[in-house]
């Protein structure tokens, strides 16, 4: 019987250095993956305009993207849920107002608000993320501003408070490292993506398989019967998942399907 199989980008599929390559050996298993007949995706907090050109060549099955406001399958959206241009605006406004510092994120373009100079905390968002883009990252004054979702860092002198009295109650909060919070609209997450590829191919949840390393993982690897923290995953991945295979650079997706039979 076939299989879907849910990756997740940073850490999953790629290192997480600079370079952000695949390795071989997990080349080598999810092409034997597909040649097997499973079926291969992209489960990632990223945006589709933020993948790395050289995954969105590799000839996965499907996307899920921004925490599942986005689903796309064989070159078909089957799913996007945005927010209004007045929301976005108004959201907008008061982060600037908290003094968070922003990168918006929309299917096919990015937004940044806030110091992305040398040294600052947007340095390096902007730096790769303008690397993948097909536009030019603009501020929210751009007459195109819209987003699906946003990651946020709160600075020194930032209102903590208001920010999390306004957000808290419609959007989960996703926490990282230094003050970094990814913001989704209530009702996405990587494990309604999933939700909406089974229900578009008719498939069952017994049939998929998910794989992760952080905590917007979380979700996806809770919701799927086979779920595989990486071994270079943060602690707390590894209290829901059903394996933990090997470390990204050591075969770890490789290994992973070599477990479960599927190569």
């Amino acid at each position: 019987m076939s299989a879907l199989l849910f990756f997740d980008i940073d850490g999953t599929l790629v290192s997480l250095d600079n370079e952000h390559f695949m390795p071989e050996s997990t080349r080598r298993a999810l092409n034997q993956a597909k040649a097997n007949g499973h079926k291969i995706f992209i489960n990632t907090g990223r945006v589709k305009t933020a993948i790395d050109k050289h995954l969105l060549g590799f000839g996965f099955d499907g996307l899920v993207c921004g925490c599942g406001t986005y689903v796309e399958y064989q070159g078909e959206t089957i799913f996007h849920q945005t927010l209004t241009k007045e929301q976005c605006i108004e959201q907008a406004e008061v982060l600037r107002k908290c003094k968070f510092h922003t990168i918006f994120e929309k299917n096919d373009r990015l937004f940044i608000e806030g110091e992305h100079g040398p040294g600052s905390f947007l340095e390096y968002i902007y730096n790769y993320f303008s690397k993948n883009s097909d536009y030019p990252i603009e501020g929210p004054d751009s007459l195109d501003f819209h987003f699906d979702k946003f990651t946020t860092a709160q600075m020194p002198d930032s209102d903590e408070k208001t920010f999390f009295q306004y957000f808290s109650e419609d959007y989960n909060l996703i926490p990282h490292f230094n003050n970094v919070y990814e913001v989704v609209q209530k009702g996405c997450s990587k494990a309604t993506g999933i939700q909406k590829v089974i229900e578009h191919l008719g498939m069952d949840l017994s049939q998929c398989y998910a794989f992760g390393d952080s905590i917007n993982d979380m979700e996806m690897l809770k919701y799927v019967p086979h779920s595989v923290g990486m071994g270079n995953a943060v602690e707390d991945v590894f209290s829901v998942v059903e394996y933990r295979t090997t470390d990204i650079l050591e075969n770890g997706i490789e290994n992973a399907l070599k477990h479960y039979k599927l190569i």
